[in-house]
């Protein structure tokens, strides 16, 4: 099946290249292959693959080559009115029988159509990102590094259902998005079944709104002009939670859980801030993230327990030593094998994701029944260079250091400090 998909990619590649003089309609290339059928009526092919090499000190039983992100979709106007997008992730499923791994469709990625007559006023539907998080909120292909941030992963809520109004105001210096979703996202699905009283159905979480407002606010000052391009946003979610272990919870990079889930009931807020600015091939982005969960009725007692609370940020900084602009398409101005070597660009960021309860009176526990709970905080830094030497193909190298702050809650016991290094190759179109 692989090779199939393989096979049949590289024929519609081929394909399309010598029609692209078309330009107007059929099978053309457009940096990427398209399907037009006139003036804003075209339906895009997109796929994009991510294989990493792994390395860990000390060894945490994860493997050394993994298959990062593999998936397919489609992507379309129809007139200037609407847009659309269909993406599916491919997963590798076991099989029993045979034991051996089978390629198969998995979660479904992006599912929506968007109506775009008015730039002030917009609307989407159907399954997409929630309006919270920069980083959760830019592509998985368009990361300044490999893994997003500790706190875009296990706070900001991810993909759901729902519809969004959105658009842009005086003329672009100040965006909004606002919108009502069935759930509360990917990464605040709960996994456990929840308590009910008898005679009652299971309770979902949701639903959700969230909100969220970036605007240039030097635009208006009297400050150099790269300075005015600098973004600021503010972006809030409020949810219902049922009763269970059902909170949010704390997840390193590679996964293991450093905070586990504790019985929640009530409302769940997250509140977050960002800034971006790319002053020319320059980049700095910064993030601080907070969610409260309430814990009514939650403690042996059926009393109720101070709010479950996790805190998150990050600062980074990037350079585009070859010089194009960091915008929001990087490509390079001097690819590979045409008289350039693409672009190349180095990054530092720091990052911060701590769990812990409102109370700090008394004696701190781990009991996910505790009012006080014992705090655990995971920190990383991570240096990066990133490779493009044309535009559909990326190589990405971090080196990653991580520190934990509960030398009891660590992947390997007794060890809070661990380095990790990664090299990915990257194809997206």
């Amino acid at each position: 099946m692989r090779r199939k998909l393989i096979v049949a990619s590289i024929l519609l590649a081929f394909a399309a290249v010598p029609a692209s003089a078309q330009k107007k309609r059929g099978l053309v290339w457009d940096h990427r292959p398209s399907i037009v059928f006139g003036k804003d009526i075209n339906i895009d092919v997109r796929g994009r693959v991510q294989f990493d090499w792994r390395k860990f000190d000390p060894d945490v039983n994860e493997d050394t080559y993994d298959l990062r992100t593999l998936r397919v979709g489609l992507k379309g106007r129809i007139t200037k009115h609407f847009d659309w997008e269909i993406e599916r992730a491919i997963d590798k499923a076991a099989d029993l029988e045979e034991t051996v791994e089978k390629w198969r469709f998995g979660q479904w990625k992006d599912v929506y159509a968007n109506w775009t007559t008015f730039e002030a006023f917009s609307v989407t539907g159907g399954r997409f990102k929630m309006p919270f998080g920069l980083e959760q909120t830019t592509g998985v292909s368009d990361l300044d590094f490999a893994y997003r941030a500790l706190g875009s992963t296990k706070i900001a809520p991810g993909r759901d259902t729902g519809v969004m109004a959105h658009g842009e105001l005086l003329g672009g210096a100040l965006a909004y998005e606002a919108g009502v979703f069935d759930d509360d996202g990917d990464n605040g699905e709960l996994e456990v079944e929840r308590f009910v009283q008898d005679g009652r159905d299971l309770e979902d979480i949701g639903p959700s709104v969230a909100v969220r407002v970036v605007g240039e606010l030097f635009r208006g000052l009297p400050v150099h002009d790269r300075l005015k391009g600098a973004e600021f946003g503010i972006a809030y979610t409020r949810a219902t939670v049922p009763e269970g272990l059902n909170s949010l919870f704390g997840e390193d990079v590679w996964g293991y859980n450093f905070i586990e889930r504790v019985y929640v009931n009530g409302t769940r807020q997250r509140l977050g801030l960002q800034a971006d600015w790319s002053p020319g091939p320059l980049g700095f982005k910064a993030e601080w993230m907070q969610s409260r969960e309430q814990r009514v009725g939650q403690s042996n007692r059926n009393e109720d327990l101070s709010d479950f609370i996790g805190t998150a940020w990050y600062t980074s900084a990037t350079w585009i030593l070859t010089g194009e602009d960091k915008d929001r398409d990087v490509t390079p101005n001097d690819p590979l094998f045409r008289g350039g070597i693409g672009v190349v660009e180095i990054g530092v960021r720091y990052d911060s994701l701590t769990f812990e309860s409102a109370s700090k009176e008394g004696t701190a526990f781990t009991n996910p029944r505790a009012d006080h709970l014992t705090p655990n905080t995971d920190g990383a830094l991570t240096f990066g260079v990133n490779w493009m030497p044309i535009r559909w193909v990326k190589v990405v190298a971090n080196g990653i250091r991580q520190s934990f702050s509960d030398v009891n809650r660590v992947p390997v016991a007794g060890t809070t400090d661990y380095w990790s290094g990664l090299v990915r190759l990257q194809v997206a179109f």
